[in-house]
């Protein structure tokens, strides 16, 4: 066992600036409503005396959580105690984790220290984090993870290759087990248990002697090993730059000005909020068209900027088995995930970037925080997806679609967009009159856009994958395949069953990540239910044969 460590001394501080990060806007309105024109001298001895008291007990809080806040490193498990006026003790087994995400939040790059979240599959709510680490720290505790990974798997196959003696008299029953492809049951299997990528490797380290494995046991030090690495992808300025202003964010560009104007209520006075609304009272309604076109410019270029400096330096490398994705400018992510664990890919083309023929590549990982969506390329060209996907998840590949709707489900695409377009058209017209009447472009609009959605929308059926296609304003493509899926649903209503139509609706883990299509052929959703039928059933030759294997080991 590993003497207990800390963290940083640092972590004391973290109280004190996480509260004065919080007190900002109410220290600059006190200031500027109660003290004017007045000095620091004016103030009075009290209003000092709290500020100081308050200071102190912090700070002296700071301490008590450094000081109680220590982890140890064991043979199995990572072991938390922490708690001032509670003491809490979290036992994270390694076998449950999934990696060590190192982070650099705004307040941890000031003090150039690392913040390491450790994965784990459901909610830790803010347990498997270590705040304040030195990066030197953090790059040892991913390496000692990796390390214990690799140690369990090889005992693994120690044991599977010594239950595999041919001297064994359980092969006269083996020949009456149930058989079962060997790739049906990895994809059984490939969800919990990684595939072993050095099969030729590990063999031959399984034909050394027994005292070679014992020393490799032994020499487990995470500060001696090496981890292949290399650098699979690096974006720079210009391109990143490319991708945010293809790609607008109004959303978060809205939030940030809502902030901004939330936080100018509290502080302008009065006089000024009103001489603002009776100047925008008198003007043209041709004026207010300008100030939307000239808010909707400004908040393009806002969002850009927003996107650049969050994915700023954003580079994608490969760490022994587990892939890299770092980016970040003032707040620096650096997330490790395993290609084993991610649960579907989403390919999303703008309305922009379809023009020109670039898209943008997600990654959906099983980890600790529900779904993670992780940015795997934000601006890349459709034809070099494929490439990229055999580089970092080769069992995802880039298919084509192969099945539309058929042109008698256009309705299921319109009716709704029109409806409510009209619905708005109505509203529009019996308020505002006759510049109502320009609502009516709204009709167009979504015709145009029932269309495409109809002409975009398709999938793929693999042997191992299912593609969906799909368009709200962007173009979507989610690569899935099937040991993550966990219910499909096909539905449809009378009128659409006597058209052979059928609605389909798959379920993941995480509902964030479900995907529908509707409309489809009623023969393309028969094909799709049989094909998520044929898990089911190796589902269970699998069960049933590790069973006989069982009763076989047990006798």
């Amino acid at each position: 066992m590993n003497e207990p460590t800390k963290l940083h001394r640092l972590f004391i501080l973290f109280p004190l600036v996480g509260s004065v990060k919080s007190l900002i806007p109410i220290a600059a309105l006190v200031s500027l409503k109660f003290l004017g024109g007045k000095s620091l001298r004016d103030i009075p001895w009290y209003w000092l005396s709290t500020v100081i008291i308050l200071v102190t007990v912090l700070l002296l809080y700071g301490y008590l959580k450094w000081k109680r806040f220590v982890y140890t490193l064991e043979e199995d498990k990572i072991l938390i105690r922490r708690g001032v006026l509670f003491r809490e003790e979290l036992s994270i087994y390694t076998g449950r984790i999934h990696s060590m995400n190192m982070e650099q939040p705004l307040l941890q790059r000031i003090l150039g220290l690392t913040q390491v979240r450790i994965e784990t599959p459901g909610k830790t709510e803010g347990g498997g984090i270590l705040p304040a680490v030195t990066n030197s720290e953090a790059k040892r505790l991913q390496r000692w993870l990796r390390e214990q990974t690799r140690t369990k798997q090889t005992d693994r196959e120690i044991r599977q290759h010594e239950s595999s003696d041919p001297s064994d008299h359980c092969l006269s029953v083996e020949s009456e087990r149930p058989s079962v492809q060997p790739s049906e049951t990895r994809e059984n299997q490939e969800f919990i248990h990684p595939p072993n990528h050095n099969q030729g490797f590990e063999s031959n380290r399984l034909a050394n002697s027994d005292s070679n494995i014992a020393g490799r046991h032994t020499a487990g030090n995470p500060e001696t090993v090496e981890e292949e690495r290399s650098t699979l992808l690096q974006l720079s300025s210009g391109r990143l730059l490319i991708a945010a202003l293809s790609s607008p964010n109004l959303s978060l560009a809205l939030a940030f000005v809502g902030g901004i104007l939330s936080f100018a209520d509290d502080l302008l006075p009065d006089r000024m909020y009103q001489l603002l609304f009776q100047s925008a009272g008198k003007l043209l309604p041709g004026s207010w068209i300008g100030i939307a076109a000239l808010a909707l410019i400004v908040s393009w270029l806002l969002s850009a900027v927003l996107y650049t400096i969050k994915y700023a330096n954003f580079t994608v490398e490969r760490i022994g088995k587990q892939i890299s994705v770092s980016c970040g400018l003032l707040e620096r992510k650096r997330l490790l995930f395993s290609p084993e664990r991610v649960l579907a890919i989403t390919v999303k083309e703008g309305v922009f970037r379809r023009i020109f023929g670039y898209a943008e590549v997600k990654v959906h990982v099983l980890a600790s925080e529900s779904d993670k969506h992780f940015m795997l390329h934000p601006l890349l060209k459709i034809k070099d997806i494929p490439a990229l996907l055999n580089r970092v998840t080769p069992q995802f590949s880039a298919q084509a679609i192969t099945a539309s709707p058929p042109p008698r489900a256009i309705w299921m695409y319109l009716r709704w967009k029109l409806a409510v377009a009209a619905l708005i058209g109505s509203v529009c017209i019996w308020y505002f009159e006759y510049l109502g009447l320009l609502s009516l472009l709204l009709l167009p609009l979504s015709l145009a856009w029932g269309l495409l959605s109809h002409r975009d929308s398709g999938l793929n059926l693999t042997d191992k994958q299912l593609t969906i296609r799909s368009r709200f304003i962007a173009v979507s493509t989610r690569y899935i395949r099937r040991p993550q899926i966990i219910a499909m649903e096909v539905s449809g209503t009378r009128r659409q069953r006597r058209r052979g139509l059928l609605s389909l609706h798959v379920k993941m883990i995480f509902s964030e990540i479900n995907e529908g299509l509707s409309g489809m052929d009623q023969r393309e959703i028969e094909a799709v239910r049989t094909w998520f039928q044929k898990k089911k059933d190796e589902t269970s030759a699998s069960a049933e044969q590790s069973g006989l294997t069982s009763s076989i080991d047990q006798l």
